[in-house]
């Protein structure tokens, strides 16, 4: 386990609009608020489509390796949280798991990793922003080559969230 205390920056909230591309749009908005890294406190609402990494029971699988199929689920109504983090090339990563059910089957339950969903009608997502220490995600050995949230110590250095902020807002000195 790793762990730390954070410094919370802002609260953003947002509301998506039927047909929005919900990771792109929650990329979007912490881009257009300078927001570099961020935890996803409340994620809800209605998916026209969402595609998940998640598979049918097989027993021929080993339970401890990570889950590689997709299957996709259309007209969902479901929860979920996440993290938002730069990548070391400067884009946003947005990572999100949500459980949903399927209206058409009586709320057949699907639950795994947001690859894509659009908005159907109401998606409310609220984040608050990182301030420090940075974030990232980096894979070993012990999370099977899954990419995991880790904690860099930015004691000696500002946090690039902070510094992000400060050149969005123009209050960088």
């Amino acid at each position: 386990m790793h762990s730390t205390e954070i410094a919370s920056g802002r609260r953003l909230a947002l509301a998506l609009e039927p047909g929005d591309d919900v990771l792109g749009s929650i990329g979007q908005a912490c881009s257009d608020h300078g927001i570099a890294q961020a935890v996803i406190v409340t994620f809800s609402g209605a998916f026209r489509r969402v595609r998940l990494i998640a598979t049918h029971h097989d027993d021929r699988l080993d339970p401890e390796e990570p889950l590689t199929d997709a299957v996709e689920v259309t007209h969902v109504e479901g929860v979920g949280s996440g993290t938002v983090a730069t990548l070391d090339d400067g884009t946003l990563s947005v990572h999100v798991h949500v459980a949903v059910g399927v209206r058409a089957e009586a709320g057949a339950a699907y639950a795994g990793h947001l690859l894509a969903g659009e908005a159907q009608y109401v998606v409310e997502v609220v984040l608050d922003e990182v301030l420090e220490p940075r974030t990232f995600r980096s894979a070993s050995d012990a999370t099977r080559g899954v990419p995991a949230w880790r904690f860099l110590d930015t004691s000696a250095d500002a946090p690039p969230a902070l510094a992000l902020r400060q050149r969005h807002e123009g209050t960088m000195p």
